[in-house]
């Protein structure tokens, strides 16, 4: 865990030190309170009681539609540039893998037309809420 991020609450520096997250800070927007509050309830990051949610708070829980627009621009928005970046990068080295092993199969001229935008989207619209979750909540603001 990063105690020492600049970007870190200070309810993040006393989570890092037990593991466990603190209340939703109330100086966070309603709509983070509210996601924050859902995963809780859904079991903490791991979200071992997302089925007892009811399907929109599962949604709302698990999906971020404005980072899934924005990608990396959103994460590096939020403080997560480190992660905004890596997921970018594993990203394109996902399509470039694929592309390679598709055109080497001898299947290249099926992805004439192919285009990556679900993918791209549904790395980024799964992974911000748990992500800036770990950031607020228990301080870990990204590797390295």
């Amino acid at each position: 865990m990063n105690e020492g991020t600049p970007f870190a609450t200070p309810q993040a520096a006393s989570a890092a030190a037990s593991g466990t997250p603190t209340a939703v800070p109330t100086d966070l927007p309603k709509v983070w309170q509210k996601r924050f509050a859902l995963i809780e309830r859904a079991g903490g990051l791991k979200l071992t009681k997302l089925k007892d949610l009811s399907f929109f708070e599962r949604t709302a829980c698990t999906f971020n539609l404005l980072a899934g627009l924005f990608g990396p621009f959103y994460y590096i928005a939020k403080g997560m540039w480190k992660k905004g970046l890596a997921y970018w990068g594993l990203g394109i080295a996902g399509i470039l893998l694929l592309e390679t092993l598709v055109t080497v199969a001898g299947f290249g001229h099926l992805l004439s037309r192919v285009h990556y935008t679900g993918a791209w989207v549904a790395l980024f619209a799964m992974m911000a809420n748990r992500d800036y979750y770990k950031k607020v909540m228990l301080g870990d603001n990204g590797w390295l």
